[in-house]
């Protein structure tokens, strides 16, 4: 058997994380999907054709989760060399935080204004730090965030969440 570098151990270790966060996901998201409302003429709810979707990406991703810990076992590295991947991948976690808050957020302030918050949250993190980004990140959350919704609203008659205040 060959002897494989820390990294090159890590790479098994995140396959198999990912594959479990991802089935983890598929699960809330086909719990979530259930509460949709149901239909008094249609024999499935809406939720019906989301949850078939759902279980079937967490079953294949725990599939694959068995089958990658089976072809090489459970996958064994270092903490520093994970930890240190880890901060590698600040930006990405850190915008992930960033749509997490702002997707809870949103039923209770409003698209609108949840959408405007994150859009400059993200950027004011993103961009580079010089005097034009602040208008310019204010203008792009401005159209982003109403631009769509009136878009939604007027075009296509579909409300998207307003504020609860």
């Amino acid at each position: 058997m060959e002897r494989r570098s820390p990294e090159t151990a890590l790479i098994p270790a995140l396959q198999l994380l990912s594959y479990l966060v991802i089935a983890l996901g598929a699960l809330f998201m086909a719990f979530k999907a259930g509460s949709l409302p149901a239909s008094r003429w249609e024999p499935m709810n809406a939720g019906t054709f989301p949850q078939i979707i759902f279980f079937g990406i967490a079953i294949l991703c725990g599939m694959a989760a068995m089958f990658e810990i089976s072809k090489h076992g459970l996958p064994h590295t270092a903490l520093r060399i994970a930890w240190g991947r880890l901060i590698a991948l600040k930006a990405v976690i850190i915008n992930l935080v960033l749509f997490t808050a702002y997707m809870i957020a949103m039923p209770f302030a409003g698209f609108i204004i949840s959408t405007f918050v994150y859009l400059v949250a993200a950027q004011f993190y993103l961009a580079p730090k010089t005097p034009i980004t602040v208008p310019i990140a204010i203008f792009v959350a401005i159209l982003f965030s109403a631009g769509p919704y009136y878009l939604f609203s007027e075009v296509f008659s579909i409300y998207l969440p307003r504020a609860q205040w």
